[in-house]
Formats: C-alpha cells, sequence, structure tokens
C-alpha cells in the first residue's frame, strides 16, 4: 500500500512536472537573477489566467527578454498573457524587488493579484500607451517559502515605430530581474548619478563651448570659420540634449521620436565636422566630402524608417571609419602646408575616433551587461567603465581638440599681428620721418605755387569778366533783333489804322467845309445839314476806334519793351497768341514784302485767362513763330532758287499755331512745314549759343531763353518734333492749377 502510494505521487509529480516549469529560489545574488527561463505565453485574456491553481492549456514556451523584432509570434497589437512558475525554498530578504524593461503596456499580477501597472493598458487598442520602466525597481510581495506565479496581461501600442539607434535603447519584449530591493535602489541610485552626471558634465561643457565660439564669433563676424564652429557646437549641445533626454525617456512612442532626431543631429554634426576639416585644411571640397554626405543621410534614413535590422550599427561604424580615413587625410595635408595646430589636431582626432569605434563594437555587449545596479563585467575581460571612458572622451575629443586648434590658430594671429604692428610702427615712424621732408619741400613749393595761381586766378578772373561781357552783348543783341523784329511788325500793323485815321480825318474836313457853306446860304437845306453831321459823326468813331488800336499796339510794344517783373497776372493767352502772330507775319513782310504765307489758328475757346508772365510768354511765342515763319521762308526760296519755273502751288509756306486745354495743362503748339531740323543737332537746340542759322542771323539765345522761360518760369515744358526738310512743332506745356474765368 506505502509502495503504491509512493508510484502515485511520483506519476503525479512527473505529471506535473511536464505541465508547469518551476524557477527554485533559495539566494539572491548581486547582480540578480534574470528571469529569462520558464516563461509561457498565450493569446486572450482571461483575468484567471494570473491565479496559480490555473491549469489551462494552450501555453507555449518563450523567452521574452529578447527584442521584439525576434518575437514575431506575439508581434501585434492583441492582448496575450505571460506567466512563470518559481518557488521560493529559503528565506530571503524583507523586502524583495523587480526591475523591469518592456516594450508594450502590461498589468503585473503575482498569485491572481495586480501589483504594478507599466503604461496606459486598455481592451481598445487605440488607447493602449507603450511605457517603458528602465529597470526601475518595483516591490514584488513574494516574501515567504512557498509557491508563486508572476502572471503578466501584455499588449503592444499599435502603430507606433520602435527604434534601436546607436545600439544604446532595446525594445525588450518583457525582461525583468530580481534584486534584494534596499541595497539595489541604494546602488541603483549611485549608478543612475553617474550616468546622469557624466552626461550633465559633458552637455555643460559644449554648452560653454557653443557659448564662447558665439562671443568670438559676433567680436568677429567676417571669420566664417567661427560661425561654422559654433553651427558645429550648437547641433552637438542639442544632440547631446535629445540623447539624454531619449535614453530617460519612458514613453516609447516619444522614445522614438526623440533618439531620431538626436540621430539626425548626428548626420549633421558629421557633415560639419567635415565642413570644418575641410575649411581649416584649406583644401578644396571634394567626392570624399560628397561621400560623407550621402552616406550619413542615407544612414539617418535608413535608422529611422526601420527596425530589427542587424547591420545598422554596422553602418554607423562603417561610417565612423570612413570619415575618420578622410579627417586624417585632411589632417596629414594640413600638417604637410604647415598649419599650426594640426599636430595637437590629429593626436585628437585619433583617440576620439578610436573611442567611438570602440563603443560601437561593444553596443550590444554593454547593453547586455547593464543591470540597476550597474555594469556586469563583460566577456574577454574587458571592464565597461573602461569603455565608457572611452566612449566619453571620445565623444568631447573632438570639439575640445578643434577648440584647442582655434585658441592654437588665434595665438599664431596674434603673433602675426604683433609682428605686423611692429612693422606697421617702423613703417609708421619712417613714414613720419619721409612726411617732414615733403613738407619742407612742399612749403617751397607751396610758395611758388601761390604766385602762380595768383597770377592765374587774376588771368582767369578777367577772362571770365570779358567772357560775361560778351555774354551780356549778346543776349542784348538777341532782345535786340528781337525788338527789332517786333518793331517792324507793330510799324506795319500801325500803318493800316493810320491810314484810316488819315483818311477819315480829310473826308471829315471836307464834310465841315460842306456844312459851313450850307450853313452860310440864306436857305439852309435842313435834311442835308444832318446828312452832313450823320456822316461826320461816322468818320469821328472811325478815327476813335483806329486810334485806340494804335494806343493798344504800342502799349503791347511798350509792355514787351520792358523789363519783365516775374509776377504773373491774369492773361488772356489766345489773344495773346493771336496778337504774336499778326505782329511777327508783318515784321516779315515789311523785311521781304514778297513773302507770303498761310496762318491757320486752332484756340480752345475754354481756355481763359491764366496766370503767367505775360512779358516773357510773349517773348517765347514770338520767338518762336519767327523761327516758323524763318522756316518756312527759307525752304520757299530754295524750292524757288531749285526750279525758278516752278509753280508756287508746287510748296505753300503754312504755319499753324494751336491752343488746348488737358486737363490741368495748357497746351501750345507751333507748327511749320518748313526745312525741319536735323537729327544730329536735335540734342542740342536748346544750347545757349547754338543756331542753325546764318552768322549775323541769330545769336543762338533765342530758343534757350525760352526753354529756361518755360521750365523755370513757369514750371513747364517745352519740347521738340521735327522731320528734316518737312516740319517743325514746338510744343509748350504750362501747368494751370488756378484757372480765372
Amino acid at each position: 500500500m506505502r509502495q503504491l502510494t509512493y508510484i502515485l505521487l511520483f506519476v503525479s509529480f512527473q505529471i506535473f512536472a511536464q505541465d508547469r516549469t518551476f524557477l527554485s529560489i533559495d539566494s539572491l545574488p548581486k547582480n540578480g537573477i534574470l528571469l529569462k527561463d520558464g516563461w509561457e505565453y498565450k493569446q486572450g485574456d482571461n483575468l484567471t489566467w494570473a491565479n496559480i491553481d490555473n491549469k489551462d492549456a494552450g501555453w507555449k514556451k518563450i523567452d521574452p527578454t529578447k527584442e521584439i523584432y525576434n518575437l514575431p509570434e506575439i508581434y501585434d497589437d492583441k492582448i496575450k498573457w505571460l506567466r512563470l512558475d518559481f518557488q521560493i525554498t529559503k528565506k530571503l530578504p524583507k523586502a524583495l524587488g523587480m526591475a523591469v524593461t518592456q516594450a508594450g503596456a502590461s498589468q503585473i499580477y503575482l498569485n491572481g493579484k495586480l501589483i504594478h501597472e507599466f503604461g496606459h493598458f486598455d481592451t481598445d487598442p487605440s488607447k493602449v500607451k507603450a511605457f517603458d520602466p528602465l529597470q526601475n525597481l518595483i516591490y514584488l510581495p513574494a516574501d515567504s517559502i512557498g509557491n508563486y506565479r508572476l502572471s503578466v496581461r501584455y499588449t503592444l501600442q499599435p502603430n507606433i515605430r520602435y527604434t534601436d539607434i546607436f545600439g544604446l535603447t532595446k525594445n525588450h519584449f518583457f525582461k525583468a530581474i530580481l534584486f534584494d530591493l534596499i541595497p539595489t535602489q541604494h546602488a541603483q541610485m549611485n549608478f543612475r548619478v553617474y550616468f546622469k552626471g557624466i552626461d550633465v558634465f559633458i552637455l555643460g561643457l559644449m554648452f560653454i563651448l557653443f557659448f564662447i565660439h558665439l562671443a568670438f564669433y559676433l567680436f568677429q563676424k567676417k571669420n566664417k570659420l567661427f560661425l561654422l564652429f559654433t553651427a558645429y557646437l550648437l547641433c552637438t549641445t542639442i544632440l547631446r540634449a535629445f540623447k539624454i533626454i531619449g535614453q530617460n525617456q519612458n514613453y516609447v512612442e516619444d522614445r522614438y521620436y526623440t533618439l531620431n532626431i538626436a540621430n539626425w543631429l548626428l548626420s549633421v554634426v558629421v557633415i560639419f565636422v567635415a565642413t570644418i576639416f575641410y575649411n581649416i585644411s584649406k583644401e578644396r571640397v571634394d567626392k570624399y566630402y560628397y561621400g560623407i554626405i550621402v552616406y550619413f543621410i542615407f544612414y539617418a534614413i535608413i535608422s529611422s524608417f526601420s527596425y530589427g535590422i542587424q547591420w545598422q550599427n554596422v553602418l554607423l561604424l562603417f561610417g565612423t571609419i570612413f570619415n575618420f580615413f578622410v579627417l586624417v587625410r585632411l589632417t596629414r595635408l594640413g600638417i604637410k602646408k604647415g598649419i599650426k595646430g594640426f599636430g595637437t589636431l590629429s593626436t585628437v582626432l585619433f583617440f576620439a575616433v578610436l573611442g567611438l569605434i570602440c563603443i560601437t563594437l561593444s553596443m550590444r555587449f554593454l547593453n547586455y551587461g547593464i543591470t540597476p545596479i550597474g555594469y556586469n563585467d563583460l566577456k574577454y575581460g574587458i571592464s565597461p567603465y573602461f569603455i565608457d571612458a572611452f566612449f566619453n572622451f571620445g565623444s568631447i575629443s573632438i570639439p575640445i581638440g578643434l577648440s584647442i586648434f582655434m585658441a592654437i590658430q588665434g595665438n599664431e594671429t596674434n603673433k602675426a599681428l604683433s609682428k605686423q604692428l611692429a612693422e606697421n610702427e617702423a613703417l609708421k615712424n619712417k613714414a613720419i620721418d619721409h612726411e617732414r621732408e615733403k613738407q619742407l619741400i612742399l612749403a617751397n613749393q607751396n610758395e611758388t605755387l601761390e604766385k602762380q595761381v595768383s597770377e592765374r586766378t587774376a588771368e582767369l578772373h578777367q577772362s571770365i569778366e570779358t567772357l560775361k561781357s560778351t555774354q551780356s552783348q549778346l543776349i542784348q543783341s538777341e532782345k535786340l533783333a528781337s525788338l527789332g523784329e517786333l518793331t517792324a511788325g507793330v510799324a506795319h500793323e500801325i500803318q493800316n489804322p493810320l491810314n484810316f485815321v488819315k483818311n477819315f480825318s480829310e473826308l471829315s474836313v471836307g464834310i465841315a467845309q460842306d456844312l459851313n457853306e450850307e450853313l452860310s446860304r440864306p436857305e439852309v437845306d435842313k435834311a442835308y445839314v444832318e446828312e452832313l453831321l450823320h456822316d461826320l459823326t461816322q468818320n469821328q468813331e472811325k478815327i476813335n476806334h483806329h486810334g485806340k488800336r494804335i494806343a493798344s499796339i504800342v502799349t503791347g510794344m511798350l509792355h514787351h519793351a520792358r523789363t519783365s517783373t516775374g509776377k504773373k497776372e491774369p492773361t488772356d493767352l489766345n489773344a495773346l497768341v493771336d496778337e504774336f502772330l499778326r505782329l511777327s507775319y508783318h515784321g516779315l513782310r515789311a523785311k521781304d514784302s514778297s513773302f507770303n504765307a498761310k496762318i491757320i489758328t486752332q484756340f480752345d475757346p475754354t481756355i481763359g485767362k491764366i496766370d503767367v508772365v505775360s512779358q516773357d510768354i510773349g517773348r517765347v511765342f514770338l520767338n518762336l513763330i519767327n523761327n516758323a515763319f524763318y522756316a518756312v521762308q527759307l525752304r520757299a526760296k530754295n524750292v524757288k532758287s531749285a526750279d525758278p519755273t516752278s509753280k508756287s502751288e508746287l510748296y505753300e509756306p503754312t504755319v499753324t499755331v494751336s491752343t488746348q486745354k488737358i486737363d490741368n495743362t495748357i497746351v501750345v503748339k507751333i507748327n511749320d512745314n518748313g526745312t525741319g531740323i536735323p537729327d544730329a543737332i536735335k540734342a542740342k537746340i536748346f544750347q545757349p549759343f547754338f543756331t542753325t542759322k546764318p552768322t549775323g542771323d541769330g545769336t543762338g539765345l533765342g530758343l534757350s531763353l525760352s526753354y529756361d522761360i518755360i521750365t523755370k518760369g513757369h514750371d513747364g515744358s517745352l519740347d521738340l518734333i521735327s522731320k528734316e526738310g518737312e516740319y517743325t512743332e514746338f510744343i509748350i506745356s504750362i501747368p494751370n492749377n488756378q484757372e480765372t474765368k
């Protein structure tokens, strides 16, 4: 009977052993117990699976400490359970701790009781928030001898990316380590203080270097190398900040974006380093430079949009080696050129890249060996603290080396400036002595020059006075010529009304005699007397009318002869133009009675009176109209001389004068079909003393004075349109801001 009982117990134990894998715990080593073996998993969601007496079938073996991309069977966003049965065979410390790192959201149960939740767990996948505790210790209430079941209700956050950038961040499905809680918490705190202290120190160092070189750039903005190095240090500082934030970021999705920004900044920093080396080595960019840019952009894209590719870190290693050889090449060229500072820079570069290569090669081993209490010893007898020291030295040695190089360059620049300053001082003293000699020579020369200048100034003054006198005479001659032409026209214009006055006066004398004779008769014919008186009255009225006409002509001539006052007065422009048109025509006919011309007037009756200096404007009209009659007269003579037998109908001299009001501008056009003006001399037509007339016919001041009167005296414009041999037209534009009706 007893033997049967033993057999049944043995069989029961074997069956139980086959169904469950117990982890026996009787002590806790310093580095804790990694809960790697004995785990089972099952898809689905049933809270009763957390109970220690649940014996549901269908559970499968799993190693949850692997990264999620190595567990494709559970790499989805469905709810699943993990469980691990273990037994404590000896009394353990009063407080048992468990350090967890994971890639999703979880609820942790011990013997069916919820003891902790990481992240936001929800049956609705859209509400799940993945959370990595980063091996933060939690209390595990398994402080007595007995059997326990550790169950994990688990799900992954859907539609998020995971990252393994730098090889420093893993995405374990669920990795747990058991520790003695209290001493491990102290050790963990010391370890994290060490890590964060190193990171903060390096971050602060980069920040200080950035501000120092920013100050250098602000004081020497012409030195673009300072700007380039300042931008490099800024990117390095931001990269370090994002790396610290990303490695301590618990939310998996946020960690991906933070570390990827750091990774892109790493590519930018590498490109900046290459650019700086090309600048300081005074080498032109080549295929190696563009190769670095393309390679690290490719690396950043690959590492950002892919996960689980084993050769990501190999890409970084090869890129680092490639960049190292390019920088070594540039350093060698800089040393060959004799550029100061490259000896120090080459040493720093060697240690920097050696440190980066060491840490790249050991990233996977180093991550595997990190526990909440610090580093485990690595394989091959290499201390992780030694590798970490190499990495940190390598990460700061390039900016420090470049800063030392910039300091050496600055020192060399200061030496060169000091030397240049001394040379400049010597040159200055030499120049002062030379200047004193020159001053003595110049003092003697100045006396001679002053005498010569005085003599030449007197001669020049005499020449200027002579020129002014000549100019005054020419202007006076132009005025006299203009006045002579006007006088001739006035004389001819006065002749008609004088003839009328003379004729009607003689008639009036005869009528008066007839009246006396009639009154002396005994019988007076009253009707005849009245007729004689009526005729006498009409004659007197006509004499009075033509007398007033003569008076107005004389008054106009006197006004024209008087010096202009420059005062603008309301003037009937149409009447003024018409008057000078007739005076000019009669003046020309007084000189040449054989001359005849067709006169066309087109006056705008809406112009009214405008404010102008009538004497000055009259001179302009007279000069331009005289020129028009002169041109048609000259063409008529040329036509006649060319063919004396030709009929006059072949060419009819015509002068057209028109006025027009356009908005607030009065436009006067004087057109003739005369000889025209050649294109070659149009630009000089308004220049003083320039004339197209033969010698003695003009002084060349008429158009110049007319141009000044219109443009300067009346703020208008005087333009010329002409075609040689066909016509000439002068266009006068005068603004009329205040019109007087």
